[in-house]
């Protein structure tokens, strides 16, 4: 019994002096929050996973892009590495209280669960009772997810509470479903507007029918308007929504070169493999395809993203550039991990 005792003195001086440590770091970020509430409201966007998924790389991290208005930031999708993508632009992952997620694909979500464990220990190291909870925002079943990820959470959290009175995450994290098209989410800086986009073609027998969908998001801030197509194939709504917007962030698809490399990596059954590119060809966008909506909705400018099959070591991307000047007249920037416009 003396024996445990010891024992558990010992986590407990050890889960104490870690968070001594970390409070050392929190003075710094409330005053490089300070610093960010007094800029002028601007509008930043970065983007921090540029990779088509779900094959994680060294070169491109999966989809997600951050959005700054007036120092506040805004997360589009949670593919896996955000966390880290997020300390490599300067914010902590506590730094961003609402997340929206285009579509239920694990490389837009997959790190909803870190996004939510890291917060939690993050929101304890900066003690302010008045902070407002996480806010995730997305199509059908983000609410079931971020419950999900609430029971993932919920393990550590009993273990680190045992030894130290942290304060629950209990009420910190909430999931918001929308399935309908139009404006999603409105607050003093920005309004979101979604639009069901062309990327999910379900099976007539699947119970995926009227329940799964795929959004374009569009993000209306003082300083700019900037259009996520997410993953899709041609889609009407999403020219629709981008109409005269300032920036389109798309998605490219490379056809011919994607279906070589699954191909080569992949052991499918014959029978899969004219599935596979039926999917690439008519639930993505070519370069060409991406230049036609542009140019139709007459948005000012193109950055690209999500390039597939983006595979390590691929160093000039400026065929996908040129298939989309081929019919867009604005510019054209191929997106990098952490590029910031």
């Amino acid at each position: 019994m003396f024996a445990g005792r010891i024992s558990r003195i010992a986590h407990l001086v050890s889960c104490l002096i870690g968070l001594i440590a970390m409070s050392a770091t929190v003075s710094a970020q409330q005053v490089s929050s300070a610093a960010v509430a007094q800029a002028p409201a601007s509008t930043r966007l970065i983007l921090l996973g540029t990779g088509a998924g779900p094959v994680p790389r060294k070169d491109r991290s999966q989809p997600a892009n951050l959005l700054v208005v007036g120092g506040r930031p805004y997360l589009i999708d949670a593919g896996n590495g955000v966390a880290r993508q997020l300390a490599h632009a300067g914010f902590a992952t506590a730094d961003v209280r609402n997340v929206f997620i285009t579509h239920h694909h694990i490389d837009h979500n997959a790190d909803i669960g870190a996004l939510m464990s890291f917060t939690w220990i993050e929101d304890n190291k900066r003690n302010r009772p008045d902070t407002p909870p996480v806010r995730f925002y997305g199509p059908p079943a983000t609410a079931e997810l971020v419950a999900a990820a609430q029971s993932f959470l919920g393990v550590s959290e009993r273990i680190f509470r045992s030894g130290v009175p942290m304060r629950p995450s209990a009420q910190r994290f909430e999931g918001h479903d929308f399935s309908v098209d139009g404006v999603v989410y409105r607050d003093d800086q920005i309004v979101v507007t979604a639009a069901e986009n062309t990327h999910y073609h379900h099976a007539p027998d699947s119970p995926s029918v009227g329940k799964d969908k795929s959004y374009s998001l569009r993000f209306d801030t003082p300083g700019r308007s900037i259009v996520f197509s997410g993953d899709t194939g041609p889609s009407e709504a999403l020219e629709r929504l981008a109409a005269d917007a300032d920036v389109l962030v798309c998605e490219v698809l490379d056809l011919e070169a994607t279906m070589k490399e699954v191909e080569a990596t992949m052991k499918l059954p014959p029978a899969m493999v004219p599935a596979v590119r039926r999917h690439m060809a008519e639930q993505h966008l070519t370069p060409e395809q991406v230049g036609q909506l542009a140019q139709k909705a007459r948005v000012k400018m193109v950055v690209l993203t999500h390039f597939s099959p983006g595979v390590d070591g691929q160093t000039d991307v400026s065929h996908y550039v040129d298939g989309v000047r081929k019919h867009f007249k604005g510019p054209v920037i191929a997106g990098r991990d952490l590029l910031e416009l």
